[in-house]
């Protein structure tokens, strides 16, 4: 025995501990999910995060980052410790019956969201949703759900439907068993604010989505009709711009109407689409079914033919 290391007898007790005591010791020893199912399940919220990189930046009009940064084993108790207050959490089922999940945004997300869905700026809401933001919420949730079953074939299959959003934590408590859950927390940015997203999966729902057998198409990392038709609930605005200069606020302030602005752009020079405010194609002016019109003619690749505020804004 080392010097100095405490002998006792063996019907001594250990210091702090009654005779005969039983100390709690927990022997699990993380998730029941494999590191290969873990890492399957890792890859399906990656093409996740790819798609919602894609399709939310149209969705609400503004810069949206999504990154998937990490996958862990913890309990639901856990995780209902840890999560803030002002956070929304909204509640997904499947059919055939799984156990349910909860997508949590956290609450920095929130007023960002709700402004761009309504059209206005993306400011901080730091008080409990009304009504109205709520809906929003859940809307966003759906619309991010749906998108995560178009890429991921077994999801799909299982038919995942937000049932409710829940706001407060303890609204959380009563609505699922306490078991062993797998979190996948995704960074996310919207509109220069940045928090995260996590999708908390019961290792036996995360079990029966990754164990399941796929169709030979699943490997593909998109399905791209279904994003398609996911698209075409998106509107995104298109300008054509002919040109762009800058003249002397002075002269700005003498223009009226009759006057002349000079362009300096040859007659022949294409005019440039953006989608989104950012250039995409360079099209030429013609006309169908009486009304003006734009034919694009190639895409808008070298920064010459950009106008001076695009250029400035690729650069």
């Amino acid at each position: 025995m080392a010097q100095g290391a405490e002998q006792l007898d063996p019907g001594e007790a250990p210091p702090g501990r009654a005779h005969g005591a039983v100390r709690p010791y927990d022997f699990r020893t993380g998730s029941e999910l494999s590191r290969e199912e873990l890492s399957q399940l890792r890859m399906s919220c990656e093409r996740l995060a790819a798609a919602l990189s894609r399709i939310i930046n149209a969705y609400l009009e503004t810069d949206a980052h999504f990154e998937v940064t990490m996958v862990e084993a913890s309990s639901l108790e856990q995780h209902l410790a840890e999560i803030a207050e002002c956070s929304a959490r909204g509640l997904v089922q499947f059919t055939p019956a799984l156990a349910e999940a909860l997508w949590q945004i956290d609450g920095e997300l929130l007023g960002p969201i709700i402004g761009r869905m309504l059209g206005g700026p993306p400011e901080p809401i730091d008080r409990p949703l009304t009504v109205l933001e709520a809906a929003l919420v859940r809307r966003f949730i759906e619309e991010m759900v749906q998108i995560w079953a178009n890429t991921w074939d077994r999801l799909r299959r299982r038919r995942p439907q937000v049932t409710e959003v829940l706001t407060q934590s303890a609204q959380v408590q009563g609505k699922l068993r306490d078991c062993e859950t797998v979190t996948v927390e995704i960074a996310t940015q919207i509109a220069g604010t940045e928090a995260a997203m996590r999708i908390v999966l019961p290792v036996d729902t995360a079990q029966r989505l990754v164990g399941e057998p796929g169709r030979r198409d699943e490997q593909r990392q998109v399905d791209r009709k279904r994003l398609e038709r996911t698209g075409e609930r998106i509107v995104v605005p298109v300008t054509v711009i002919l040109h762009q200069g800058r003249i002397p606020l002075s002269e700005a302030m003498k223009l009226r109407a009759g006057d002349v602005i000079p362009l300096g752009k040859p007659v022949d020079s294409p005019m440039v689409v953006a989608v989104r405010g950012r250039p995409k194609f360079l099209a030429e002016t013609g006309a169908t079914r009486g009304r003006l019109a734009a034919r694009l003619i190639g895409p808008c690749d070298t920064v010459s033919h950009l106008p001076i505020a695009c250029s400035r804004e690729e650069r």
